[in-house]
This record gives structure tokens, sequence and C-alpha cells, in this order.
């Protein structure tokens, strides 16, 4: 134990030199002074082991004595820190490995899914991303796999169960969904409800009991077949059919009376340069003025030499002459041009069966330069759509 306290207190062998070494010795032993390994080398020089303590009580009593005291070396905690805080950049650099290292160890790399489909895989990685278990991310605080576990099978449900292995630096997961055994589309007990509002013109129904007649106005969300064949029974059936029913469309168009086109004159001016990064040095043709309003293509080729893409591009520049021409219609030019576009839009936006019976202009007018239409579109279109009935209702 004494060894050991001596080695955190820290001890010191010295060189003593002088003709009073007994004296001088006593006098130190009767101040508290612990004196160890004591050799004598010569007539006036010993050798010997002090506390590093005992350093002041020996220099305050060397000159009473004549003593010349000379220090051989120094062992223990003390002197091992003064030769740490000598070498700064060495401790520092050792802090940094060790912190390096320690958040290497401590850190989350991978995470490997199998087991599962694309889309469940992409579901559990998000969760595990919610969790705050994601690569990149410090292990200390993060949850247990036996606790990420849990929460990946109460959170999603088509998981019958999952596996979760922490290996490492890297989280391992395998997953069994659950089989779902879904009744076919066309056996499932259904209802026909309409999509928008309209008048019934026609209705074919193939399985169920149709709810409306012809001429009806029916409101959108409105029941138009049941698969009930019988009211207050419990028989239901899948309901297929169609209603066809009148719908109507506003449609509205701004167009401007005068048009402004920029045509190409068939006029360029050429130039040519090389590309190095982002610096672009002109070779011919940079001389060249482009007078009034051009439209410039850059074309940037590429220089291989085998598999290898060199850093310099070859860039060639035309810049084509612009002419503005403007042009004026007349209003009944820009109606049949707006009839059009609104009829085509239209078209784009109903389904295959509906067809567009009529039209009508509600308002022609100008203003501000432009020609303003308002047409209403009378259509014939399918507004029957499939619901299901739950086990619920």
């Amino acid at each position: 134990m004494g060894n050991q306290h001596d080695f955190y207190q820290g001890t010191m062998n010295i060189r003593l030199k002088g003709s009073l070494i007994e004296p001088f010795l006593h006098a130190c032993t009767r101040q508290g002074c612990q004196l160890s390994r004591v050799r004598r080398i010569g007539d006036d020089e010993v050798v010997l082991t002090i506390r590093l303590r005992d350093w002041p009580i020996m220099r305050k009593l060397r000159k009473k004595y004549r003593c010349k005291i000379e220090i051989i070396d120094g062992k223990g905690v003390p002197f091992l820190v003064k030769r740490m805080v000598k070498k700064t950049s060495l401790l520092l650099s050792f802090i940094a490995a060790v912190i390096f290292i320690f958040v290497l160890a401590n850190t989350l790399w991978s995470i490997e899914v199998k087991g599962l489909s694309p889309e469940l895989e992409a579901s559990v990685e998000k969760k595990l991303k919610s969790y705050g278990v994601y690569p990149g991310k410090l292990t200390i605080g993060m949850d247990d796999p036996i606790e990420i576990q849990s929460k990946l099978l109460d959170d999603i449900p088509d998981l019958l169960w999952v596996g979760v292995k922490k290996q490492g630096t890297s989280y391992h997961l395998y997953g069994v969904e659950k089989t779902r055994q879904d009744l076919d589309e066309n056996d499932r007990p259904s209802y026909l409800v309409a999509t928008k509002k309209g008048m019934v013109i026609r209705s074919f129904i193939k399985k169920g009991r149709p709810l409306v007649s012809v001429y009806d106005i029916v409101k959108k969300g409105q029941p138009l077949a049941t698969g009930e064949l019988v009211e207050e029974g419990d028989v239901f059936v899948h309901t297929e059919g169609e209603v066809i029913a009148e719908t109507w469309y506003k449609a509205e168009q701004q167009l401007p009376l005068k048009h402004i086109l920029d045509l190409t004159s068939g006029e360029a001016n050429y130039s040519y340069g090389l590309k190095i990064g982002s610096f672009k040095l002109p070779l011919w043709g940079w001389w060249k003025s482009d007078e009034g309003k051009v439209r410039e293509e850059e074309v940037v080729t590429d220089w291989n030499v085998r598999d290898w893409t060199l850093p310099i591009q070859w860039q060639k520049k035309t810049a084509f002459q612009i002419d503005r021409v403007s042009f004026n219609q007349s209003k009944k030019e820009l109606q049949e041009i707006g009839a059009k576009t609104a009829r085509r839009s239209l078209l784009q936006q109903l389904g295959e069966d509906a067809a567009i019976k009529d039209e009508k202009v509600l308002h022609l007018g100008e203003e501000h330069g432009k020609v303003k239409l308002i047409l209403l579109f009378k259509v014939h279109e399918n507004i029957a759509e499939t619901k299901y009935i739950s086990q619920g209702d």
C-alpha cells in the first residue's frame, strides 16, 4: 500500500554532494522526510529516493548544510501528468481517438429487412425512423430490440410477426406478413350511388333493385340502385349496372383580341469555344454582335479518350434572329376557338362513354382587350358509382 501511495503522490531520485551530508540527512529526517534507497557513491556524494512532498523541506535545509542537490528523475502520477501536459497535441489526439472510436462503436450503420414485400418494407423503415432508429444515429438511448419489435407489431397491422436482432453496429429484421382472404369484388354486397347531380335519361341495372326512374332529378351521393333485393330483407347481392343522366357543365374562356408571335427569320450567327468546368474560352465568332431579339441554342460536346471523359468540352452556340409579328382576330373567330378549346378540355375530364349533346353561349363580351366567353354544355354520362356494404351496415 505504501508503494502505491507513493506512486500517486510522486517520488524523486536525487544526488547529494557536500561535506555535511550526514548532518543534512539527519536534519531532514527530524523534519518528517522519508528517505529510502540511500546509497553512497563517493566520499562526498550520495544517491537516494525521497517523496515529492518532502522536496521543499530539503531545498530549505540544503543552504544551511552547504549541500548541492541534483534531481536524477521523478516517478509517479504528478510526473506523468506533467509530461502529458507538455505534449498537448499528443494528449488531444489521444482524447479525440477515444471519442472517435466510441462514436463509431455506438453508431447504427445499417438496417436490413427481409421477408417482406417492398411496400411493407418501406412502411417498416418509415416506422423505424419515427422511433429514432435509422443509419447514422447513436445507439445510446435507443430502444432495445424487444421494444422495437413490440412497437412494430402494434403500429403495422399487416405484420404477423417480426424479429429484431442487433448485431454489432447493424439491425437485422425478419418479418412475416399477414395473408388476407379478401372476397372477390364482384361478389361483395354493394349499391350504386350518383357521383354528381343530373337528370336520369335511362337506367340499366343488371343486378340489384333500381331506386330511381327516368327523368328523376338526383343529387350527388343519392342511391340509384341497391343490392337489397327485398325491402327490409336480409338478402344482399353485388349491384351492377349503369345510370345515364343528363348533366351540365359551365366553362369560361378568355382570349386576347391581339396576338403577338415570335418567329425565327432563318438568319443565324454561330460562335465556338472551349468549356473547362465553369470557365468558357471563346475561339470563333465571339465578335459578331446580335442585333435585335435573338433565340440562342447551345450544344456542348464531350471529348472521350477510350472510357475516360476529358475535362474539356466543345461548345457551339447558335443565335437565331427573331421577328415579332402581331395580328388581330375577330370576336366570331375567337368564339369558335374558345368553344373548341372548352369542348376538348371537357372531353378530357369526362369518361369514355360520355357524350356532349348540346352547348349554349351564356355570355360573349369584350373586356380589357380580351373576349370573355361563357358556355354551358349538356352532357349524357354514366353517373353510377359502386359502394360496398360493410358488415356493420
